[in-house]
């Protein structure tokens, strides 16, 4: 069996591939492992470096039986990448997660090696680690030697624990040998502990976070061996400290105040468990995806077309050098070769990353044919295949020779090799090439492809036009095959088994949430027409809030936030899964135990920093262990692009990225974080920012008020409904910032807030009695008016005919209303999400990549950073 073992509890970004063989469990090995020091590196490496050991190991995420991870205790943000990203990994493949002390695990490796080298049966160690904030985390266990033999022990005897390092040294017993990270390896207090200690640079291995498991779980046995294959209890990270939130003191409420109508009750609060849509439609057909396609052959025949003739039986002879020129499969070993070609030859066409090669290379249905000249790669083409395998189509991604080696025909290898590939399968294959590329369009044509379309402007920066070309469906020639010989069988490895009944032009796009306080996944089915419409259908909505955890705090805690993030991700992923699968059921389509989507995608920024790691972790995880794409998204550009779907969870017919209405739209997005007027050029794509608050947000400043209305928290929705009930010309609140002389989009919500505070103050003052829903209502229209009339003065000024809302703060009924009668009135058409959608959740954030990736945005490396400040500008990371 094949462990997954993960850890990052410390500096260290720790990660592997354990072999236990059958029946000897005292063999185990290390197949393959990634141990890192970089504090500040776990999420982008984390991932990464678990393909890498997979691809080392000459695994699949499939062949793997189990992961272990470390627990903690370490520093929260990163204790949090690591289990989140485990937990990611079991989940998707369905196979069991166990937590290990990994501080027991550190005391595993260091004993392993003393003990063998020192004969020593038994002993104490005391670990410990950097907990920041001037204390250490520590614990102390008593191991037997040697560790592998089935009568060894591990045994916790105080901890783990935080506390003052002073504390710590005084109160551990003296006789204890001491190990400790390498965080602490030059601190002042254990300069007169050299003697005792066994490392300086302690930390969890594969190995030994193996044999804690073992260990803990009654020695390293064949039943121990076993339990790793069984379900164990849910992870439980170790913090070992409390969040740092302070209750605010009671606020005293105004006695001006009358709550008469609070007493009557106030019910239908926001909805925030999220539904499963009903059913929708598929369109027809697959439109190639947006990718990029250079210059080929440097010589030419007198058509413009590279010299067959002269490379007819090039693979297999050898070079000028005697080198064997030969064609091969390309992995992730490659990778570097290819990024090098990659750069030289497409300097002026956005040359991809050695990130996103490597991403390329571990996609589950990508393949890349390379040709080789002795051990040098020269020259290397991608192929993709879409949709069921009953029914594929195939796109070609890029088609690179070495400058040193063009002229001479190379690239028909790699054609030959590739089409190969689609004969024995089938279906249909598409590519881009640049329009003045005369020798690539000959090349093609050799091919059997055909021109379909052009795209103007396609190659950026160069501004270059992609010809579109075709080639139909050919029967596979066995007898050919058989004669050629010169591409491996292995280049026809079977694929992973799809769902018999996929319609070819649909994609399921799976989204993960967590910028905030809610977790959100939601799963929409993208469907792409011939003509290039986009229609996008709801198959799942699930959110887990932690809103009443922060409601005593009068706001969000974001060490709370984070930490429920992780506890909420599993189960949250599992309801949403069980929703796809359950969709196909009803509709009559084939199903497997293991549903997985096409892609996923993770809002990476802006939000709260702790709590986009977590989501973002974890979908990239999934993404990892599924071999599917993964997308990271911009949080506010989901809030737009869930907009686009109607109130039955199905597209807006005839909505595209590049749509009619959608190429010059506004944005009205409020929210408790942002208040902000954008200004839409195509969803998915850049938008330009207008206007923002100055101060608070809208969302924010609702809060604030409810708080000094003795409301609670939340405060948006008691003050919506209350505000029903009021006289909203009862009191004549401030219009911020509507002053001519006054920027024309930005907003300012402080002084509204101020002005409730003196008007109640001054009401008290002079013992008036005032009606706490008028306050509301006098208080929402104040800032509705604003939000609405500076909305539809940009909608007017950029001579837009659409406007989208949302963010949280849509779900204000006074906010829809004034709206939509104010988009009336202009000739304004206005969109606006149900309910479920206002608040942060998973399915505007696969909406966002369903039309990203209609527009032909490449994939997000599995090393992108979270990034909390992220510019509305940037829909996705790439």
């Amino acid at each position: 069996m094949h462990i997954l073992t993960v850890d990052s509890s410390t500096s260290y970004v720790v990660s592997g591939i354990v072999e236990i063989p059958e029946g000897r469990p005292q063999e185990l090995v290390t197949r393959a492992q990634r141990c890192v020091d970089n504090p500040r590196g776990h999420m982008e490496l984390l991932t990464p470096n678990i393909v890498e050991c997979l691809a080392e190991a000459g695994l699949e995420p499939a062949d793997l039986s189990a992961v272990i991870v470390g627990t903690g205790p370490g520093p929260f943000t990163g204790l949090r990448v690591g289990m989140a990203t485990a937990q990611a990994f079991a989940d998707a493949l369905s196979i069991p997660v166990h937590g290990v002390e990994s501080l027991a695990a550190i005391a595993v490796d260091v004993w392993d090696s003393v003990s063998v080298n020192d004969s020593m049966r038994t002993g104490e160690l005391l670990i410990l680690t950097d907990a920041r904030r001037r204390e250490w985390f520590g614990a102390r266990y008593e191991l037997s030697a040697p560790l592998l033999s089935t009568n060894a022990t591990l045994r916790t005897l105080a901890g783990p624990f935080v506390s003052k390092p002073d504390d710590i040294l005084e109160q551990q017993p003296g006789s204890s040998s001491i190990v400790v990270a390498k965080a602490l390896a030059q601190h002042e207090l254990l300069v007169d502990k050299a003697h005792r200690m066994l490392s300086l640079d302690g930390r969890p291995t594969p190995r030994s976070l193996v044999l804690a498991a073992l260990l803990k779980a009654g020695g390293v046995s064949n039943a121990s061996v076993r339990g790793l294959l069984t379900p164990s209890e849910p992870l439980r990270a170790l913090y070992l400290r409390r969040p740092d939130a302070v209750e605010p003191k009671a606020q005293r409420v105004s006695s001006a105040l009358d709550f008469t109508a609070l007493a009557r009750g106030i019910e239908g609060m926001v909805d925030t468990q999220g539904t499963t849509a009903g059913e929708g439609t598929t369109g027809s057909e697959t439109v190639v995806r947006a990718e990029k396609m250079a210059g080929l052959e440097g010589t030419t025949g007198a058509e413009g077309v590279a010299d067959v003739d002269k490379i007819q039986k090039t693979e297999g002879v050898q070079s000028a050098e005697g080198e064997n020129i030969r064609t091969v499969e390309l992995g992730q070993a490659d990778a570097v070769a290819m990024e090098s070609i990659e750069r030289d030859l497409f300097a002026q066409d956005s040359p991809w990353s050695l990130d996103l090669i490597r991403s390329e290379l571990s996609a589950m249905n990508t393949r890349y044919f390379g040709v080789k000249c002795g051990e040098e790669l020269i020259g290397y083409l991608g192929l993709a295949k879409v949709g069921p395998d009953v029914d594929p189509e195939w796109e070609i991604h890029t088609v690179a020779i070495d400058r040193n080696y063009q002229g001479v025909g190379l690239s028909h290898l790699l054609m030959v090799a590739a089409m190969r590939a689609v004969d024995k399968v089938g279906g249909k294959v598409f590519l881009e090439v640049r329009t003045d590329n005369a020798a690539a369009v000959g090349l093609y044509r050799r091919y059997g492809f055909e021109p379909i379309s052009v795209r103007k402007n396609y190659y950026q920066p160069s501004g270059a036009d992609a010809l579109v070309m075709m080639r139909p469906s050919y029967g596979y020639d066995e007898e050919a095959e058989n004669s050629a010989g010169c591409v491996d069988d292995s280049l026809n490895a079977p694929t992973q088994p799809c769902d018999t009944n996929r319609d070819k032009n649909t994609m399921v796009i799976l989204g993960v949430e967590s910028s905030c306080d809610e977790t959100g996944v939601g799963v929409v089915e993208m469907t792409r027409g011939e003509t290039g419409e986009v229609s996008m259908r709801m198959i799942s909505n699930r959110v887990a809030s932690s809103m009443q955890e922060h409601a005593r705090f009068g706001g969000v805690v974001p060490e709370i936030a984070s930490r429920a993030h992780l506890e909420a991700m599993g189960p949250t992923m599992r309801q949403a899964l069980r929703d796809l699968r359950a969709d196909k059921v009803s509709r009559g389509v084939a199903t497997v135990s293991n549903e997985k989507p096409d892609a996923v995608a993770a809002t990476v920024g802006p939000g709260l920093a702790g709590a986009l790691l977590v989501g973002a972790a974890a979908a990239k995880a999934y993404a990892a262990a599924w071999q599917v794409p993964f997308y990271g998204m911009n949080h506010l550009g989901g809030h737009v692009a869930v907009d686009l779907l109607d109130e039955a969870g199905e597209g807006l017919g005839g909505t595209t990225a590049q749509g009619e209405g959608l190429n010059n739209a506004i944005a009205l997005l409020v929210s408790g974080g942002h208040t902000q007027i954008l200004h839409i050029r195509g969803v998915g794509k850049p938008m330009e920012e207008l206007g923002s608050t100055l101060d608070d947000a809208a969302g924010e400043a609702y809060d604030k008020v409810a708080r000094l209305l003795g409301l609670g928290y939340p405060g948006g929705p008691v003050i919506d409904k209350l505000a029903m009930r009021g006289n909203a010309k009862a009191v004549a609140f401030p219009r911020a910032m509507m002053r001519q002389q006054d920027s024309r989009y930005d907003f300012s919500f402080s002084g509204v807030k101020t002005a409730v505070a003196r008007y109640v103050e001054q009401a008290e003052r002079e013992g008036k009695s005032i009606p706490v829903e008028d306050v509301c209502a006098s208080f929402q229209e104040a800032v509705c008016d604003v939000l609405t009339a500076k909305a539809v003065r940009a909608a007017k000024d950029v001579g837009a005919g659409t406007m989208l809302l949302g963010g949280g703060v849509s779900a204000n009924s006074r906010l829809r209303e004034l709206l939509a009668q104010r988009c009336r009135s202009a000739g304004i058409v206005l969109h606006i999400p149900q309910f479920s959608l206002c608040t942060d959740n998973g399915v505007m954030i696969a909406a966002l990549a369903a039309q990203v990736i209609a527009a032909g945005a490449h994939p997000s490396g599995l090393d992108t950073d979270t990034d909390p400040s992220l510019e509305v500008e940037i829909p996705v990371i790439q």
